[in-house]
This record gives C-alpha cells, structure tokens and sequence, in this order.
C-alpha cells in the first residue's frame, strides 16, 4: 500500500445545469501535473455537484478545471484554485483613462 501524505476533498459545482465530463488538472509543488476526466455519468447521483476525495503523496498547490477549455463553460473565472485574479472591462478602462 503506498503512502498517502495529503488528503483532499474538492467538490465540483454545475451551476449553468449542463451535464458535461470534468476535466481537471491538478498541479504538484514539485511542478508536475496529473490531468484526470471524470465521466458525465458522475452527475446521475447528485445533479447539483459532485465531490471527490483525493489522496496523494504529493502536495496539490494548484487545480485547475477544463484547463484547454475543451467544454461549453461560459463562465472560466471559478476553474481555478486557488483563484486567478481576472481583469475586468473596468479594470481596462481604467488603465486607459
């Protein structure tokens, strides 16, 4: 049996309704990454979201969701832990002026 270091929980909403596969990829500290595709199937149980225990050897600094923004997401500024910082059409404008 191998080593489990970390133990983690990640929950994954559906918001918009649409039942699509998730594809996440999950970043390590040593700068490696694991990509993983959860099928659709996964929704028949719960229609709101989905949570999934993960245990690793190795510490998870970084998740991110559908990451070559292969789905019909039309909201990308909630696929990422922890969260990117997103410029605005305001912050833009302000930049401008």
């Amino acid at each position: 049996m191998e080593k489990t270091n970390y133990l983690y929980e990640i929950t994954f909403n559906k918001p918009g309704g649409l039942v699509m596969p998730i594809l996440v990829e999950y970043t390590y500290a040593d700068g490696s990454t694991l990509t993983e595709r959860y099928p659709v199937q996964i929704w028949r149980k719960n229609d709101d979201s989905y949570s999934r225990l993960l245990a690793s050897e190795k510490e998870i600094v970084g998740v991110q969701v559908d990451p070559n923004e292969e789905t019909a997401d039309v909201n990308t500024t909630n696929n990422s832990w922890p969260r990117t910082k997103v410029q605005t059409d305001f912050d833009r404008f302000k930049e401008t002026n």
